[in-house]
């Protein structure tokens, strides 16, 4: 440790309190030490930290799904430096998500929770803050502005023939948003599909049967939107000279085959999520809050004007 101090010019004490998260420490001075530290790797002996400060240094990350993966690898990444392990809980169907509510595994475990993109209801709410632990939760993006920002997008490329896709499930009241922006929604663009790959070819086919092609094509679903370009493709149309997509799920696969997405800052978000988490860690705080995810428009190759 004080080989530690040295290098960072800062004294052994702040450097044992900046390592264990405890408060009396500047975030300048804890990042400067927690880089010097781990340059030279050294590592506080965590056990007897946690009975000294009363922590764990566990922090409990509950995901709907792994889809969020860039959300969930820079708050796993923040929480390593930070010198804390990650016990991630997958709850990927509603008998998963009971099962874990139900016996909530989490105990004195773990000094915070982290909730990407699940949205707990009042029972689950008052499980949580049973725990007596700071709760931060990363909500997804909201659909209906993410609508908005492709909408906009696409009327000003000079489009105004634009089908959207929707999950099983949703209902209409979205074709409200292109009504606002001026556009005469016809019912047989307005689509529902599984989010999948085949789900967006089987969308296609549906299109297809109308009695034209829209110019433009809104997907909610990033693996829906590489289905519609894919089916389109197949068929011989030009992607954005024929039709044009934007997906409102910024995903690696979008990217992958450049598809105009709606995306947010994912991974720098999960790290500002954990800053925010382990602030209220250290501060003694037990209350919960929820972050929305920033979104915004990244233009590639499959957006277009109206040829």
């Amino acid at each position: 440790m004080s080989d530690v101090a040295r290098a960072a010019g800062v004294s052994a004490a702040t450097v044992s309190r900046a390592l264990r998260g405890e408060p009396g420490v500047s975030e300048a001075t804890r990042r400067n030490v927690t880089e010097v530290a781990k340059r030279m790797r050294y590592a506080i002996a965590r056990d007897a930290s946690s009975l000294a400060g009363g922590r764990r240094y566990a922090i409990a990350v509950l995901a709907s799904d792994v889809g969020r993966g860039e959300v969930l690898a820079g708050a796993e990444g923040a929480l390593r430096q930070a010198g804390y392990d990650v016990l991630l809980y997958v709850l990927g169907d509603a008998a998963a998500r009971a099962g874990f509510f139900e016996e909530m595994p989490l105990g004195r475990r773990v000094d915070g929770v982290l909730l990407l993109s699940v949205t707990p209801d009042e029972g689950e709410a008052q499980a949580l803050a049973g725990l007596g632990v700071p709760v931060v939760s990363v909500a997804d993006g909201d659909l209906t502005e993410a609508l908005r920002l492709a909408a906009a997008h696409l009327i000003g490329l000079g489009h105004h023939d634009i089908a959207l896709v929707l999950p099983e499930g949703v209902d209409e009241t979205y074709d409200e948003v292109l009504t606002a922006q001026g556009l005469a929604v016809r019912p047989e663009w307005t689509v529902w599909c599984s989010p999948t790959v085949i789900g967006g070819e089987q969308v296609v086919d549906v299109l297809l049967d109308a009695e034209r092609l829209p110019t433009a094509v809104i997907s909610s679903s990033g693996e829906a939107a590489l289905g519609v370009f894919l089916r389109l493709r197949r068929d011989g149309r030009e992607v954005p000279a024929d039709v044009s997509i934007v997906s409102l799920e910024g995903k690696e696969l979008t990217r992958a085959v450049g598809l105009t997405a709606v995306e947010g800052a994912e991974r720098e978000h999960g790290e500002r999520a954990v800053e925010d988490l382990l602030a209220r860690v250290r501060a003694g705080r037990s209350d919960a809050v929820v972050r929305p995810l920033p979104q915004h428009l990244v233009v590639r190759d499959s957006t277009g004007a109206v040829g």
